[in-house]
Parts: C-alpha cells; structure tokens; sequence
C-alpha cells in the first residue's frame, strides 16, 4: 500500500490517464488514477527509482546503479520481466521521457540534454541546455522540461533567489518556445491536456495545476 502523501516523489509520466510515479524511497513504480484517487504500486525495482517513461507496454527507468551511478532499465509490463539496461551516459540521471522514437535524457548540473537510440542506449547527439534542466516530459508531440536558474550563488544561493520554470522545449532548432515561471521549487513534473502535474522539491506527494497556472 502506498501513501503518495507520506512519500517522496521524484519522476513522473502520465500515460492513458494515469499518472506513472518513480518512489526512490520506496525503490518502486506506483501508478495514480486522478479520477479516482487511487494509487497501486506496480513494480519493485532493484535500486531506487528516479524516473519513468511508459510507451507501448515498455517502462522505461532510471534507477540507481551502473557504471558512474545511474543507469537506464526498460521492462516489459506485461510478462513483468526487463527486457534491457544500459549505463547513463556522462552519469545522466535528472530525467527520461521518449519522443519520435527516441529518449530522451537529461543532465541537470552540465546542462546537458541526450537523445539516445532505445535499442541500445547509443548516443545520437548532445544538445547543451541554457539553464539547468531536467525531468522531461511529452504532450501531443511536445517536449517539456523543469528548468532551473538557483541564483548567483549557484545552488549556494537563498532558496528566494532561484527561478524555476515549466518550459517547452523544440529539439529541432535547439531553443525554448515556451517558459512559464512557477512559484515553488519543482523536483519533478509531467503534464496532460488540462494540468501540470508535479512534486516540489523535500515535499512529500504530489500536486497539480492547470495548464495556465491561473490557480497561483
């Protein structure tokens, strides 16, 4: 039984109306239906959990482990056995989703964004990120990201003087389109076609808001 509210949440992913949520705590994969409230726990992982990305039956993770700390677990759902794993590179682990039939990997202190080939976790190319950026998500074909300025001091700065935003990203031409500044510390954030859905940073469980932000 899982307590979304006592626990600590640092990825999720929204798929056929439910939201996907990675537990590190926990070491496990949990699933949440908005409409009811109900949350299941679904996998138990090995190592900690830090991230999910839920495409055609295949769950994607980032989990503790590999060669410098974090690497990448695919399972198949179904029959409940992994399929695959490979290393993190440069020892990304801020964040996974997939789009056009690639992932997608984030490294949040180089500021660095991977597309990488999900077969075998080659590295296609490297884009470099403006500010630091991390928990990935995709809507409609859209990229999303949390991206994060803590402030002149870098992460020595007060916690007032950081700026976070909710940003849709074009992996195209390499630029943000999108920003929309956020009033709390994001440690991860998934969104659907009405809501932001997103747990903020030492807070327990998860919280929404509509797309427009209009509720802050």
């Amino acid at each position: 039984m899982v307590t979304l509210q006592d626990t600590l949440v640092s990825g999720m992913d929204v798929h056929k109306g439910l939201l996907w949520i990675a537990l590190p705590t926990e070491r496990a994969v949990a699933t949440f239906n908005p409409s009811t409230g109900e949350t299941q726990k679904v996998l138990d992982g090995p190592n900690e959990v830090w991230d999910v990305c839920l495409r055609r039956d295949l769950l994607w993770m980032i989990a503790g482990g590999g060669t410098l700390g974090r690497q990448i677990l695919v399972w198949l759902l179904k029959e409940g056995k992994e399929l695959g794993r490979f290393n993190c590179p440069d020892g990304a682990g801020a964040g996974i989703t997939e789009l056009d039939g690639k992932l997608w990997l984030t490294h949040r202190h180089k500021r660095k964004l991977f597309c990488l080939d999900p077969e075998n976790g080659k590295v296609n190319w490297v884009i470099r990120t403006e500010r630091e950026s991390f928990s990935p998500a995709v809507h409609n074909n859209e990229l999303w990201l949390i991206e994060s300025d803590p402030g002149p001091l870098g992460h020595w700065s007060e916690a007032r003087q950081g700026k976070h935003y909710f940003s849709r990203y074009d992996p195209v031409r390499e630029t943000i389109v999108e920003r929309i500044a956020v009033p709390f510390t994001p440690a991860c954030m998934a969104l659907d076609g009405e809501f932001f859905w997103y747990a903020e940073q030492q807070k327990k469980g998860i919280f929404s808001a509509k797309k427009d932000l209009s509720q802050f």
